[in-house]
C-alpha cells in the first residue's frame, strides 16, 4: 500500500491528502488515530435533528409497512427474510448502485416461497453527497424502481451533510436531512414518491431519525451517528431513548442494533468510531441486554467482524458487519499486513476477530431470522459496464440465538479480495432476468 493516500469526500472532485504509516506486523488498526494517521477529513458540527412524527418511543411495527395477509404469511412460514446494505445513491455513476439493485431484485424474483425478503433495510447514506433533495428520483426510485419490497433506512451522515463550500455553491435554503425526512417521515405516505420515474413506490411515514423497527421475528434498533466523517456523534436524549428500547425490546426475539457509522473498521479511511463503540458497550452493560447482531455501512466494503462481550449469563458473541458497497462509485480498501491482504479470520485485541471481507466487488446482505437462529449471507459481484454478472456467496454464518454463538458456514466462499479462500460451494448464482414486479 502507498503511504499516500487520496480521496474525496465532498461532491466535487477536490482532493484531500493523507498519509498513513505503512502495518509492518498484525497490528491491525480498527479505530485508528486521525491524529496519528494525519487524515485530514471533513468536520461539520453537530446537525440539528428533524422533528419526530409524535412522541417517543418512536416504534414502527412490520404491520404499518405490510399487508395483514403478508404479515400472516411472513409469521406462518417460521422465518423472517430481509435484504439490507447502505451507502447507494452516488450521482457521479449510477452503473455500481444500480447492480446492486439488480442483484437483490434478482435475489427476491429467485427466492423460493416464504423465503422472499419482506422488505430492505437500507444502512444510511441514501444519496450522496449532501443528502439532495433533487437528487432522489433519479438516484433512489429509479435505482429501485424494478425492486419488489418495500425500503425502510435509518440516515447516514451524508443524508444530513451541509453542502460543502469548497465543492461549489452553498443552497442558503438547505435544511439538514431535508431529503432523507421527505422521503422517509413523509406526512403523506400515499404521495408517490417516485416523482418522474414511474416507479409504484411510496414515500415511508417513518417516526423519526432514530427509531425501532418492530418485527414478528426481530426487533431493530436503529441509531442516527450524524454528520462527522470520522466519528459518530449522540446527544444525551437519543442515548437514554437507545437504553429504553433496549431495555424494551421483546427477550423472546432476535435484537439487531443497526448505526452508520461501524464501532469497527480496518479500511484505511474511515476506520471505526470509538464514540460508536463506546456507546453501544456502555449501553448494553447498563442495561444488561445484549443484541445479537450489529449492522453499520459507511465504509464502502464487506467486513464481518466477531465481537467477544461478557453478558451476564456468560461469554456473548456478537457480529459486528460493515455493509457499506452498495453503490458508492470508490469501493475502500483495507490496511495491509506486512504488505498483504490481511488473512481471515484474523484474531485482533480485546475479543475481537475479523472473520471475511470483500473489498474488492458490489453486495448486499440477505438474512434469515427464525426464533432459533438468523443465517446471514453476503452476496457480490463485479460491476461490468453494460452487463450484470450473478451475483456469489462470499459470506455465510448463521448466528445461534440460544447459544449467543456465531459459526462461519462452509458454503460461503471468498470472493476476489476477501481474504480467505474460495469455497467449493460459492452458493448458487441468482437468474439474470427474472420477471418484473414493483411494490
Amino acid at each position: 500500500m502507498s503511504p499516500l493516500h487520496s480521496f474525496s469526500t465532498g461532491r466535487g472532485a477536490g482532493k484531500r491528502q493523507s498519509h498513513i504509516p505503512p502495518i509492518l506486523a498484525a497490528n491491525f488498526p480498527v479505530q485508528a488515530s486521525r491524529t496519528a494517521a494525519g487524515i485530514q477529513l471533513p468536520h461539520y458540527p453537530f446537525q440539528p435533528l428533524p422533528t419526530p412524527n409524535g412522541p417517543p418511543p418512536y416504534r414502527f411495527d412490520l404491520s404499518q409497512l405490510l399487508t395483514a395477509a403478508d404479515v400472516s404469511k411472513v409469521k406462518n412460514s417460521g422465518v423472517m427474510v430481509f435484504h439490507t446494505v447502505g451507502d447507494t445513491g452516488d450521482y457521479r455513476d449510477s452503473g455500481p448502485q444500480d447492480l446492486v439493485a439488480e442483484i437483490m431484485t434478482q435475489d427476491v424474483q429467485g427466492s423460493p416461497d416464504g423465503r422472499q425478503p419482506a422488505f430492505y433495510y437500507h444502512l444510511g447514506d441514501v444519496i450522496y453527497f449532501a443528502g439532495d433533495i433533487d437528487r432522489y428520483g433519479a438516484y433512489f426510485y429509479e435505482t429501485y424502481k424494478d425492486y419488489p419490497a418495500f425500503i425502510v433506512a435509518i440516515a447516514g451522515n451524508h443524508d444530513c451533510q451541509p453542502d460543502d463550500p469548497q465543492d461549489g455553491p452553498v443552497d442558503p435554503d438547505k435544511v439538514p436531512l431535508d431529503g432523507w425526512v421527505q422521503n422517509f417521515m413523509s406526512k403523506d405516505p400515499s404521495q408517490p414518491g417516485s416523482l418522474k420515474t414511474g416507479a409504484n413506490r411510496t414515500q415511508m411515514d417513518l417516526p423519526n431519525v432514530y427509531w425501532t423497527f418492530t418485527t414478528p421475528f426481530a426487533t431493530f434498533i436503529g441509531l442516527f451517528s450524524n454528520v462527522g466523517e470520522t466519528e459518530g456523534e449522540f446527544h444525551q436524549d437519543q442515548i437514554d431513548w437507545f437504553k429504553g428500547e433496549l431495555a424494551a425490546a421483546d427477550p423472546n426475539l432476535a435484537l439487531i442494533v443497526t448505526v452508520h457509522h461501524p464501532p469497527y473498521s480496518g479500511d484505511d479511511e474511515h476506520s471505526g468510531s470509538s464514540v460508536v463503540e463506546q456507546l453501544l458497550s456502555t449501553s448494553f452493560q447498563a442495561v444488561k441486554r445484549y443484541p445479537n447482531l450489529i449492522l453499520s455501512g459507511h465504509v464502502h466494503n464487506y467486513q464481518r467482524f466477531t465481537s467477544t462481550f461478557n453478558g451476564p449469563k456468560g461469554k456473548l458473541e456478537i457480529p459486528c458487519i460493515v455493509a457499506g458497497a452498495g453503490g458508492y462509485t470508490k469501493l475502500g480498501t483495507l490496511h495491509t499486513v506486512n504488505g498483504a491482504p490481511p488473512t481471515v479470520p484474523l484474531p485482533l485485541p480485546n475479543g475481537l476477530t475479523l472473520e471475511q471481507y470483500d473489498q474488492k466487488n458490489f453486495g448486499f446482505l440477505r438474512f434469515e431470522v427464525s426464533k432459533t437462529q438468523i443465517v446471514g449471507s453476503y452476496r457480490s459481484a463485479p460491476y461490468v459496464t453494460g452487463s450484470t454478472p450473478n451475483a456469489s456467496v462470499v459470506d455465510s454464518f448463521v448466528i445461534d440465538l440460544r447459544s449467543n454463538t456465531v459459526t462461519t458456514s462452509s458454503s460461503g466462499g471468498a470472493s476476489t479480495g476477501s481474504g480467505g479462500k474460495a469455497g467449493k460451494n460459492p452458493g448458487k448464482p441468482v437468474p439474470t432476468k427474472p420477471p418484473k414486479r414493483k411494490r
